[in-house]
């Protein structure tokens, strides 16, 4: 019983005697840092990562024990420019680079077909061939009709039926 109270007793003058502010504040500022980099792989918004720069930097001035205010001072000027930063150059650079990708009844205008049925608007028949897939086609122009075998540009897509127009 002797040896556990002595050991505690040890225990409570290391903690009495331990310099918090020395490791605390470094501490602090790493968990700044990290949780800033968990909430930015959480979403894409570019917003929080700016953020662990800053505290990066704050925790080394805190390692050399340099002033809270100057170490807050420095996180919240470097936090701000990088949202700067981010809204005014790195934003605008990133959807410049974004393609769209066309897809399914998009992709298909401006793509040439052959007519695998006569396409006559007045009878509602017609059916083009497009990347070996068979679509019902209608043309742009009612009074036109085009015969099996010739070629035909697809106009865009009206639900289930492509509107074509003759090819030259």
């Amino acid at each position: 019983m002797l040896v556990l109270q002595s050991s505690l007793s040890q225990a409570a003058v290391l903690l009495a005697e331990f310099k918090w502010d020395t490791w605390l504040l470094p501490l602090i500022w790493l968990s700044v840092m990290v949780m800033s980099l968990v909430i930015e792989s959480q979403t894409t918004d570019l917003v929080s990562i700016w953020f662990a720069p800053g505290a990066f930097v704050a925790m080394i001035l805190a390692c050399f024990n340099v002033n809270i205010y100057i170490q807050l001072l420095t996180f919240s000027i470097r936090s701000i420019l990088g949202l700067v930063l981010a809204f005014t150059v790195v934003r605008p650079a990133m959807k410049k680079r974004i393609t769209v990708l066309k897809t399914n009844a998009e992709a298909m205008s401006e793509k040439t077909a052959v007519v695998e049925e006569d396409i006559h608007n007045a009878m509602s028949t017609g059916v083009v061939k497009i990347n070996g897939q068979l679509w019902t086609a209608r043309m742009e122009d009612p009074d036109l009709t085009v015969a099996k075998g010739e070629w035909v540009v697809i106009v865009r897509v009206e639900g289930s039926k492509v509107i074509c127009r003759p090819a030259k």
